[in-house]
């Protein structure tokens, strides 16, 4: 089972964050891009080419901001 993005963003981080605030951009995009992920395998487990194309494209994306590429500053 997938963690939650506030397990995620805590798990990354190594504590948790103050209060109730959630997880900045980037860990935003890194918790979507590994549920994009497991979404694309089962699509291409099950032959579901155009869902997989466009779940692969949403992971790119998502690898984009975790790198810090198109970030809004």
């Amino acid at each position: 089972m997938s963690k939650s993005l506030a397990e995620h963003a805590g798990a990354k981080t190594g504590a948790r964050r103050k209060g109730a605030g959630l997880a900045d951009e980037q860990e935003t995009a890194e918790y979507i891009g590994d549920l994009v992920r497991q979404l694309e395998k089962l699509a291409a487990t099950h032959g579901l080419v155009k869902l997989e194309y466009l779940l692969a494209a949403c992971r790119e994306e998502a690898q984009e901001i975790m790198a810090g590429v198109g970030v809004r500053p």
